[in-house]
């Protein structure tokens, strides 16, 4: 396995006074009004320390709406509109006022909130946002036939682009602010060195996916502490060897990076938790990053968070009986009450799906809108699949193995049903059309507030759930039909019908 060579001087600390004061709940509400909008809601995505909700907010007849919603001290906040994701940042007691033309979208969008400084923030990321989000999510379609090192130049170009639009666009609002309003003046440059550091690990994360890291980081051209005097230039240099308490309680991208790059590179003091002895070293990723992070991760506010994550990851990944015995140990050694208190419940709630279990019942509508109920496949094994359609790995196992796998059990007591999750009825209809998706369709809107979702603890998909002719769960998580072996006649779905 890769390691990262850093020496720990560099490794960077900042204890918080009020380190607890980000998990509680707060609240922000979200108010304005729409014009030609033909639909009675429109829905949102939120950040959280734990996984991404989301949410819906309906609309009146006369285009006003204003409703209030959850929220832990300072998230992103990602409005599905006009067909696209577009981000803000949301804080505790905030009051988002959102107005815009439906059919005049682009020209017609603002976004306000109650005071000046707020106002600078929305605009700096609203600007961000018409500029970069269509060049960011074109990266994803690089020819695969490139190098990475071309890759590696085309993510580096955009992103000093990216962080020169913010720098330019900061020096405009920042004059706007009277020479007065000192505080104005320092919240605003606090919050512009926050995205900077948001948009810097957007692209490392970009990096992650396309497995170009430790290798590669992003960097700048220039000097960016020029722009920002709160900006210590050494964090792009270190920027995958250092823990930043003030980064994890701001910037959600720091969290997503932080969570992979430790997991699988074993960063900051390159140290190991010793395995007690006689414990097992088979394999169990979860097991290995609870001591991981006892060995690594010296911030207890940071360290309790990402075992309470992976663990949580783990119950959705991972063998139920080898996560189960990881949750026992690690759970006298979270200290934070929040993270305790979430995982105990989560736990509560997951042990439904623990091996051996009856299935949740559940009854969903198909694509001639008649109503399909788990309990009609009773003596049949049942692989359930959640997709999406913007899912890109669910649609690479629907072209290239969910044919053969239907076709290999066609004439046995096997029932395959795909629920999807992301997408709203019309556009998953012409999604069955274009993929020629056989088996029982099923749509479950709304994904993580469906309670079809959370009661299989939907969070990632593709997600595959294997049910016995009984109607009790075999495996919560599934193999994907890429790891069926259909050639031998012993795999579990075989073992199964035998």
């Amino acid at each position: 396995m890769l390691r990262l060579n850093i020496c720990c001087c560099f490794l960077f600390c900042i204890s918080l006074a009020d380190a607890q004061e980000y998990f509680k709940p707060g609240q922000f509400v979200i108010k304005g009004q729409v014009k030609n909008f033909k639909e009675p809601f429109f829905e949102f995505g939120m950040t959280s320390y734990l996984n991404n909700e989301s949410h819906s907010v309906p609309v009146q007849g006369d285009g006003r709406f204003e409703q209030s919603f959850p929220v832990q001290y300072q998230q992103d906040i990602y409005f599905y509109l006009h067909d696209d994701a577009i981000s803000f940042t949301v804080k505790d007691k905030d009051t988002l006022f959102l107005e815009w033309d439906d059919e005049h979208f682009t020209h017609s969008f603002s976004i306000k909130a109650g005071g000046e400084n707020r106002n600078l923030e929305l605009a700096l990321q609203w600007t961000s946002y018409q500029h970069f989000r269509e060049p960011f999510m074109k990266l994803f379609e690089m020819d695969k036939k490139i190098s990475e090192e071309e890759k590696y130049k085309k993510v580096n170009e955009l992103f000093n682009r990216h962080i020169e639009l913010i720098s330019d666009s900061f020096q405009k609002l920042h004059a706007l602010i009277p020479g007065t309003q000192k505080d104005c003046k320092i919240n605003f440059t606090r919050f512009a060195n926050q995205q900077i550091a948001s948009v810097l690990f957007q692209y490392n994360n970009f990096l992650w996916q396309n497995r170009m890291v430790p290798q590669y980081k992003v960097k700048p051209a220039k000097d960016s502490s020029g722009y920002f005097s709160g900006l210590d230039i050494q964090f792009l240099k270190y920027q995958y060897g250092m823990l930043n308490e003030f980064w994890f309680r701001d910037i959600p991208e720091y969290r997503d990076f932080l969570f992979n790059y430790t997991r699988f590179q074993k960063p900051f003091n390159g140290g190991w938790y010793a395995i007690p002895p006689g414990k097992a070293r088979d394999f169990n990723p979860t097991y290995d990053d609870y001591h991981t992070a006892l060995g690594a991760i010296y911030i207890g506010s940071i360290r309790d968070w990402f075992i309470m994550r992976s663990i949580i990851f783990g119950f959705g990944h991972y063998d139920f009986a080898d996560v189960e015995r990881t949750y026992e140990e690690a759970l006298p050694a979270i200290a934070d009450p929040w993270m305790k208190e979430t995982l105990l419940n989560h736990y509560t709630a997951i042990k439904r799906l623990k091996p051996g279990n009856p299935a949740p019942a559940f009854t969903l509508k198909n694509e001639k809108g008649q109503m399909v109920s788990l309990s009609d496949f009773k003596g049949k094994v049942v692989y359930i699949d959640f997709w999406g359609v913007f899912c890109g790995s669910c649609i690479y196992d629907i072209k290239n193995y969910i044919p053969q796998l239907h076709e290999y059990y066609k004439d046995k007591d096997v029932v395959f049903i795909n629920i999807c999750v992301d997408v709203k009825e019309r556009e998953w209809k012409d999604a069955l059309i274009k993929y020629k998706l056989d088996g029982i369709n099923l749509i479950a809107e709304s994904w993580t507030d469906h309670p079809v979702c959370q009661a299989y603890n939907i969070s990632s998909i593709p997600h595959y759930i294997l049910i016995d002719k009984e109607g009790k769960i075999v495996n919560n998580n599934a193999r994907r039909p890429s790891g069926i072996d259909l050639k031998s006649g012993k795999n579990v779905i075989d073992n199964l019908l035998k």
